[in-house]
């Protein structure tokens, strides 16, 4: 039976649990540890019209725009049907600029090239077991700053600073407060801040979360001033950080980074002892 006959493609919505399903099962069977969020998920869907391919009245295929990302995903069990299901959903889901699939996954790669996309960036999800054996040192002349809780915006605003100088960006303060501070998971307890002679010289920012296959503890976010690099912060303050999620009886550690990260920090996080769980992949349009 040809995929035209099988399948009904619309712009139907489905339930929050059913789409959040999907996604969540695409993910694990390419080894992906993360989680989409039924809350964001929901919240896209009904922003967007989406398209969407049912069998039998099943959720099979959804590929719906989070601002300038599409969100693709196909049921693993479709089998040698999941890459046209794929390519049916990018036909009627122009304009995206970018989307990310797991990098295991063969199927929706395949769907992504010959809809004239190509390969950038790869992500991947690191995991350390706790608690670690040793931990570095902070270097000479910095010390550790404590949150008073969410409402300590002087310190908030002077660790966005930081993160706008070390990754070479320029987000506003109410962008780094929604992803950092406003987050339901903020905890001031695991935002581990080094001052030195001249301010906040790095910052290590954690949190809880339920993962589908374990409860971690998330590294959000890790920066250091360009001006204390070379001297072993960062494996300080994420070790001091890694310490706090050991002390919350949690036993893993889990963060992103990129994998052609200019400060080699892959590297180091293996270095340390992290080991690569997943990958997923940024296509972009091939204009």
């Amino acid at each position: 039976m040809s995929v035209s006959q099988r399948l009904e493609v619309s712009h139907r919505a489905p339930g929050h649990e059913e789409l959040h399903r999907l996604f969540r099962e695409q993910d694990l069977l390419c080894g992906n540890v993360e989680e989409w969020s039924r809350t964001h998920l929901s919240a896209v869907a009904a922003q967007d019209p989406g398209c969407y391919v049912r069998a039998g009245g099943t959720l099979v295929g959804a590929a719906l725009r989070d601002g300038r990302e599409l969100l693709l995903a196909v049921a693993p069990d479709e089998g040698p049907e999941r890459g046209q299901i794929a390519t049916t959903l990018l036909q009627r889901a122009p304009g995206a600029e970018e989307c990310w699939v797991p990098t295991d996954d063969s199927d929706l790669p395949n769907a992504l090239a010959s809809q004239g996309w190509r390969p950038s960036t790869v992500d991947l999800q690191m995991r350390l077991r706790l608690p670690m054996t040793t931990y570095a040192a902070l270097p000479d002349g910095v010390r550790l700053a404590e949150l008073t809780g969410s409402d300590d915006a002087a310190l908030h605003g002077a660790v966005h600073e930081l993160a706008c100088d070390a990754w070479g960006v320029a987000s506003s303060p109410a962008e780094f407060l929604d992803r950092y501070v406003r987050h339901p998971a903020y905890d001031a307890g695991l935002w581990v801040v080094g001052h030195d002679g001249d301010g906040v010289c790095g910052a290590a920012i954690g949190r809880i979360e339920q993962l589908p296959d374990a409860r971690v503890g998330k590294v959000a976010s890790l920066a250091v001033a360009p001006r204390a690099r070379g001297r072993g912060l960062a494996a300080a303050l994420l070790g001091q950080l890694c310490r706090r999620f050991a002390s919350r009886g949690l036993s893993l550690a889990q963060l992103g980074v990129h994998e052609d990260n200019r400060s080699g920090a892959p590297a180091m996080y293996r270095h340390l002892g992290w080991v690569q769980a997943s990958s997923k992949t940024q296509w972009e349009p091939d204009v």
